[in-house]
């Protein structure tokens, strides 16, 4: 993770002409150390959900959703992606109510999640 405090003059004007300066801001840089697959949010979801995931370096990841069964209902990532934390956004609107699954894959690094479709 990089830091940087950065030295700033923010001036703030009401309405009524007073004014005000804020002095310093912190700001934080996070690269993605490791693979991760986060929690969708909102779960359970009507009709779409947000997906996070991280990958240390650039390479190939897919990101695919499956129903119950194991069939495949949706892919959300597939080809190269940069180093870095990524979102994918899940559109279930022509789906039914139900749990589906989905994973991640990306170098050597696999995991899977659950999640909640509520009509």
């Amino acid at each position: 993770m990089l830091h940087f405090k950065v030295e700033c003059a923010l001036k703030q004007i009401d309405n009524n002409g007073a004014f005000s300066y804020h002095g310093s801001v912190e700001v934080k840089i996070e690269s993605a150390q490791e693979f991760a697959l986060s929690q969708n949010y909102p779960n359970p979801f009507n009709p779409t959900t947000m997906i996070s995931f991280a990958v240390p370096k650039a390479g190939k990841a897919t990101l695919k959703v499956y129903d119950l069964l194991g069939q495949e209902v949706a892919t959300l990532v597939d080809g190269m992606m940069s180093a870095g934390s990524h979102e994918a956004t899940f559109n279930a609107s022509k789906l039914s109510s139900g749990t589906y699954i989905y994973r991640l894959n990306a170098e050597n690094f696999v995991e899977t999640r659950k999640m909640v479709l509520l009509r």
